[in-house]
């Protein structure tokens, strides 16, 4: 549940992203002609990427703290997801914000590579399948 509700966060995070840029491209100038950075369409594509993924990490690792109630991740997410955003303000200067976007993705990732799919409960690893019902022990 966790991912799925990340991903389909990331997929209409995405989907309002790509609408601005789709709307940005049909006004009656040119991006890039006043000074601005003729990269802004494959900037805001590999930014839109990131955002996607940031929010499914997001929601795994965000779930998993909320059903340990680790609160330093789940402070953590809500720190990510600020500086993040804050990052897009640089965006004039794509190098500056993407680079920094690009390593708290794959921070996050890694976040969300050690906690999906697994929860302790008294000390047991408990493994979430809807195929099987539970062992008994």
């Amino acid at each position: 549940m966790a991912y799925v509700s990340g991903l389909a966060f990331g997929i209409i995070s995405g989907a309002f992203s790509a609408i601005n840029i789709l709307a940005d491209s049909l006004g009656p100038g040119i991006i890039g002609i006043h000074g601005d950075s003729p990269q802004y369409f494959i900037t805001s594509a590999f930014l839109t990427m990131a955002v996607i993924f940031l929010h499914t990490f997001w929601g795994v690792v965000f779930f998993n703290a909320c059903e340990q109630r680790n609160w330093w991740a789940g402070s953590g997410v809500v720190i990510t997801h600020l500086l993040t955003s804050a990052l897009t303000f640089l965006n004039p200067w794509y190098e500056c914000s993407l680079v920094p976007i690009y390593i708290l993705t794959f921070g996050m990732a890694v976040c969300a590579y050690f906690t999906a799919g697994k929860s302790k409960v008294d000390d047991r690893v408990v493994v979430y399948s809807a195929l099987q019902g539970p062992i008994d022990d």
